[in-house]
């Protein structure tokens, strides 16, 4: 028992430790956008600020169209999550439970896909998209994120729909359910751990992504967060203060989003349909 207790307050230990270590820089991130210019640039640095100022956010929403910002990033990210679980639930169930000619060829070029470096294909990406007449426009860019994030999508899926037992979707056509009244009234209810970890996982990416809306959006009115904090590191001097109120603002709605779908992400749904 002593060992034991021992184990695992150390366990316990190393758990802090990588805690701490792990959400210090978005703590020091939320501070430091809230310190006075004299406090943010102190020697050496206070661990929390003293008095708490909010001259950055206001310089942010009076030098930067960050609302229009913060509008197109999370258009773009919404429509790319949309499509991407979707699509990936649809074909990620064919891939589980269809038989067909060239499936072992369709799911190895689906990974060969997802482990290309995305800087790779900024080139043949943009020539495509330009001659489909998408530059510039929110549809090209969504179009590009998701030829990262639907493999992705498909693969996970594909294999979470292989956990579910095909005996329920068998039982549901024997009771004259049709194959798609199968898939929406059981298949994605069973799968809906699955389905928000893509999401997740999507919209982070469509979210933070940078170089591809750096290259396909010309048009400053369209311009995403990320896009946004980039410019407010040009010229001479840094404005290091809007820069971490500018991030901090834009690390919410993911924070947001993980806060709700923490419940979705424990799993176990597949395990309590089965009981009985």
């Amino acid at each position: 028992m002593r060992l034991s207790l021992r184990a695992r307050s150390g366990a316990y230990a190393a758990l802090a430790v990588v805690a701490v270590f792990a959400v210090f820089p978005l703590y020091w991130t939320i501070t430091s956008s809230l310190r006075a210019r004299t406090e943010l640039f102190g020697t050496p640095p206070a661990l929390h600020p003293f008095f708490l100022d909010f001259f950055y956010y206001d310089r942010v929403f009076e030098n930067t169209p960050f609302v229009q910002m913060f509008f197109n990033s999370l258009y773009i990210s919404l429509a790319t999550t949309a499509l991407t679980v979707a699509l990936s639930a649809m074909a990620g169930h064919s891939l589980a439970r269809m038989r067909f000619r060239g499936k072992l060829l369709i799911t190895r070029g689906v990974l060969i896909a997802y482990i290309f470096p995305q800087i790779l294909l900024v080139v043949p990406l943009f020539v495509a998209v330009v001659r489909l007449g998408l530059a510039n426009t929110y549809t090209g860019l969504v179009l590009t994120y998701m030829t990262f994030s639907f493999p992705f999508g498909l693969w996970m899926l594909t294999a979470y729909f292989q956990t579910i037992p095909v005996d329920l979707e068998e039982a549901a056509l024997l009771d004259g359910a049709t194959r798609f009244q199968v898939f929406t009234r059981i298949v994605l209810p069973l799968s809906k751990p699955g389905l928000a970890a893509v999401g997740i996982f999507t919209f982070i990416h469509a979210w933070n992504e940078f170089l591809y809306a750096l290259v396909l959006l010309s048009s400053e009115r369209k311009a995403t967060l990320s896009v946004g904090i980039y410019r407010l590191l040009g010229g001479e001097a840094v404005d290091w203060g809007a820069v971490l109120a500018a991030s901090t603002m834009m690390v919410i709605p993911v924070l947001a989003m993980f806060m709700f779908y923490e419940r979705h992400l424990v799993g176990g749904l597949t395990a309590g349909a089965t009981r009985g």
